[in-house]
């Protein structure tokens, strides 16, 4: 496959070559769920309520959280790696310049977002869908343009090894909120298709520890 016959969205959800994007895919749909969930609090009445918002506070500093450590990730693993490898097209590399440049866009747009939920809630509402707006475009952008070039680039083994340096990375414990947070009200299916990435013991331990641990704090 070249970069001059990319695949298009549907092949970014099924994977494209053999490189399995499952948890990429599953990430960008936990991130459109929390923006909704995001949507949902701003047009609440009782945001004065001190355990409402303490609530809403835990589930926004939850997808901030996991927001970084995802394009981060991008940025400083993924989108290196794949760059050497794409040298040749011209067009593969702007669809990389682009993915960094939109995750820039975004952190004024989180800032703005704090600002309004501590002193000017008034424009809550047009910060949330300015946000809204500008990751669920690049979100789609990414799984359009950007994820099919990991399977161009990459063989299954070399994706699983980027993975697993991404993992190193970030450490056990970001891990574990990171599966948790994005099985957080999955159905069957879907959260068995992303609990196949985990290794049997992981998959133990998810149930056992991470899950139990994550549901403990209230959010939204």
């Amino acid at each position: 496959m070249t970069t001059q016959k990319l695949p298009g969205t549907d092949a970014a959800r099924h994977g494209t070559g053999d490189a399995d994007l499952t948890i990429m895919i599953a990430a960008h749909d936990a991130f459109r769920r929390d923006l909704t969930r995001l949507a949902r609090t701003a047009s609440a009445a009782n945001l004065s309520d001190p355990a409402r918002r303490q609530s809403v506070a835990a589930g926004w500093d939850t997808f901030k959280r996991q927001l970084h450590i995802h394009h981060t990730g991008e940025d400083e693993v993924i989108w290196p790696v794949l760059r050497p490898r794409l040298a040749h097209s011209q067009a593969a590399l702007s669809v990389l310049a682009a993915m960094e440049a939109e995750h820039e866009l975004i952190d004024p747009l989180l800032a703005a977002v704090d600002h309004a939920f501590a002193q000017d809630h008034d424009r809550l509402a047009d910060v949330i869908d300015a946000l809204t707006s500008s990751l669920t475009g690049h979100l789609g952008h990414e799984e359009r343009d950007g994820l099919p070039l990991i399977g161009v680039a990459l063989t299954a083994a070399e994706w699983r090894g980027v993975g697993r340096k991404i993992a190193s990375k970030n450490g056990l414990s970001a891990g574990s909120e990171m599966f948790a947070w994005i099985l957080d009200g999955a159905d069957r299916e879907h959260a068995a298709a992303t609990l196949t990435q985990l290794p049997p013991p992981l998959r133990l331990l998810y149930r056992a520890r991470w899950k139990p641990r994550f549901g403990r704090t209230p959010r939204w």
